[in-house]
């Protein structure tokens, strides 16, 4: 898979000229405007050499979402949008797996860099690769040609040796002190896999390393107006274009998800590359991104408002016949949910466990909230399948659902929601993040039936007012 179409979205090009409005602001003043007219949100003084470009690299069942909050925290630091860019690839079986293993995946990182240096009128990016990423990265770094290109490059939790691949200036970020990467390493043993590449301390880290600075900030800065945001609609794990669909974006109730007027915001037909947008949207709002699929079922997706411009947005369907699908029951009765988050679900760490709690109101009939975390799903997951399991009909068992507990980083529980078509009622999805009540994450949508439709909720991997 070529992943040099990605540079050349709107968003790309939109972000060189606020490129060019940041530089003057990197360094020397220690703040921003962003207009020139209103004092603006202080700014670490990052020197102007240091501003290159940022390549995240994921791991297996991953994809740019799992650097999408990083990068709005980076530029909430001052570091221009723009620079802040993904790799991706396939982990979609053993033989992706293995090419991302083997090296097989140094020439397509090679082209997407020199893509990156030429667009960006650099000499050397920055590389932060996570997992799987690893693998990749340090293979591609072997190569001291190719390693002269960078000009820095983290590690994070993934397999690595003792000595920094190359010639590369290299930082390990890991969960465990039993892993390093040369001398350079910060440990958050209080985090998990996927957590690390997401979270706040990860991010300090890392911001540091490459500009030299602390950063001013480690909470994302909101936008004070509407935020730009792109993405692309892709087939997990492939991360390939979800080619032949069309894009459709609602702005909808935050208590029910209905949709709010009788036409939707902006519509975008997706191509062999998966990108859409870039689309305005109010940072306060709730949205319905609807996926429609030629002759199969609509694919809704709901997500907590995005408070900053983000290019990094990933919307994954499922393709035709994958398994995803034939493991997935549905009927006219019932609705079916993917609930993911960026950061681990904790089911095993006593009161630091995630609660999540379902429940359904409806004309069909309602349904007491269940809490669907379980000391059974552990804490390695980031994905939860729900729906009715065949095999218990019309009843909510928690109990897991076959197939998807084998699948990395995925989980599945049984739970009865009640559905309808058209919906006659709200499905509400409550998150605690490990365990935290007081700040509780909300989503509502309709309760489509899953014969027809499938529900997919995204969460934030962080927490703030």
């Amino acid at each position: 898979m070529r992943s040099t179409a990605y540079l050349r979205s709107a968003g790309l090009v939109l972000g060189l000229g606020m490129a060019a409005l940041l530089a003057g602001c990197l360094s020397g003043s220690g703040s921003s405007s962003g207009s020139g007219l209103l004092p603006g949100p202080s700014m670490p003084d990052i020197p102007e050499e240091r501003v290159l470009p940022l390549i995240f690299v994921h791991g297996t069942a991953g994809s740019a979402s799992q650097y999408q909050t990083q990068a709005m925290r980076f530029s909430s630091n001052g570091y221009p949008d723009d620079h802040i860019l993904a790799f991706e690839y396939s982990t979609a079986g053993i033989g992706e797996v293995t090419r991302a293993l083997t090296g097989e995946l140094s020439p397509d990182l090679d082209v997407f860099i020199d893509q990156v240096l030429s667009d960006l009128d650099a000499d050397q990016v920055y590389l932060a690769c996570h997992s799987l990423g690893t693998a990749v990265c340090g293979y591609y770094l072997t190569d001291p040609a190719r390693a002269a290109k960078v000009a820095g490059y983290v590690a994070i939790d993934g397999a690595t040796g003792e000595n920094c691949p190359g010639n590369s200036n290299c930082m390990g970020i890991f969960v465990s002190e039993e892993r390093r990467l040369g001398s350079n390493n910060a440990y958050f043993p209080d985090e998990t896999h996927v957590q690390v590449a997401t979270s706040e301390a990860s991010f300090a880290a890392q911001f540091e390393f490459f500009t030299g600075v602390e950063p001013e900030r480690v909470r994302i800065l909101p936008a004070r107006g509407d935020v730009n945001i792109s993405g692309r609609a892709v087939y997990f794990p492939a991360n390939s274009g979800a080619a032949g669909t069309e894009l459709q974006i609602w702005e909808v109730d935050a208590d029910t998800g209905e949709r709010l007027g009788d036409s939707s915001l902006a519509n975008f037909n997706i191509g062999s590359d998966g990108r859409w947008g870039p689309v305005r949207l109010d940072p306060e709002a709730h949205y319905e991104f609807l996926l429609l699929r030629p002759g199969r079922a609509d694919h809704h997706f709901y997500r907590q408002p995005l408070i900053r411009d983000s290019h990094l947005v990933r919307l994954n369907t499922s393709p035709a016949g994958s398994e995803i699908e034939l493991n997935t029951h549905v009927s006219d009765d019932h609705a079916a949910l993917v609930i993911s988050r960026d950061m681990e679900w904790w089911g095993d760490r006593g009161a630091d466990n995630d609660v999540l709690e379902i429940s359904t109101t409806s004309a069909s009939g309602d349904q007491a909230a269940v809490d669907i975390i379980s000391s059974a799903m552990g804490s390695a997951n980031i994905g939860i399948h729900v729906h009715d399991d065949e095999a218990t009909p019309l009843l909510t068992s928690g109990e897991p659902l076959p197939y998807f507990p084998d699948q990395p980083f995925q989980w599945g529980v049984d739970v009865y929601m009640p559905a309808a078509e058209p919906p006659d009622g709200t499905i509400s999805i409550v998150s605690s993040p490990r365990g935290d009540a007081a700040n509780q994450q909300i989503l509502n949508v309709p309760n489509w039936a899953s014969s027809g439709h499938r529900i997919s909720l995204i969460f934030n991997d962080y927490q703030q007012d």
